[in-house]
């Protein structure tokens, strides 16, 4: 059972897949003594932005003071960055209170006077730090297995195009401007880019004496 607060109090759910269903964290949320009219939700498919249309109304009518109960932090975001920022938004910015029903501690109301958004910021922290330990650990495995795998011969990226039997006979015409590079790239199947790219290592080739590469 909620207890009664000075302020309005608000709860917002964002229904994402493997979170519980609208009517359940409803339900929820009315335990907590929160009024029907004042319990927003958005669809899972809802992203950050635009599409979130009921926490965009909610954020109209928040005022400093009240208090917002929500489920799980994804309510706020799909990712630490843009739940931290949506956390400053309504604490710093509305002034307001938060309740997370999943985690106790943070709960900005907590012994106002014995630090409780200090504690819940800390939380936060550590969230974020847990996160960001996770991305870069993931990036370092991932790391390690290119390298492996570039050791044992795999190679990456896209394989290169073949050059066609007649690319000196093009080669040829281009640079004696009978064609432009438009009309080159085409007959080779190439695109400009790649052209030219042949036409380096032509030239590369002939400058270093190892073949002149027309054929």
């Amino acid at each position: 059972m909620g207890v009664r607060w000075m302020g309005e109090v608000y709860a917002y759910c964002r229904i994402v897949p493997g979170e519980a269903d609208s009517g359940e964290q409803a339900a929820v949320m009315r335990e907590m003594q929160v009024e029907e009219d004042h319990i927003f939700a958005d669809d899972a498919g809802a992203g950050e932005g635009k599409d979130r249309l009921r926490y965009r109304k909610l954020l109209k009518l928040l005022k400093p003071g009240d208090l917002l109960y929500i489920r799980s932090l994804n309510a706020l975001g799909d990712s630490y960055p843009a739940i931290r920022e949506q956390w400053e938004l309504l604490t710093k910015d509305k002034r307001i209170d938060i309740s997370l029903l999943e985690m106790p501690l943070v709960d900005t109301r907590r012994g106002k006077l014995q630090y409780g958004s200090l504690i819940a910021d800390i939380v936060l922290d550590m969230l974020g730090y847990v996160s960001e330990a996770e991305k870069t650990a993931r990036r370092r495995r991932q790391r390690e297995g290119i390298e492996k795998a570039k050791r044992e011969g795999t190679r990456f990226g896209r394989s290169p195009l073949p050059t066609p039997d007649d690319f000196s006979r093009v080669y040829r015409r281009w640079a004696s401007k009978e064609i432009n590079v438009e009309e080159a790239a085409r007959l080779c199947g190439f695109s400009r880019g790649t052209f030219y790219r042949r036409v380096k290592q032509i030239e590369e080739h002939r400058e270093s004496g190892l073949g002149n590469g027309c054929g």
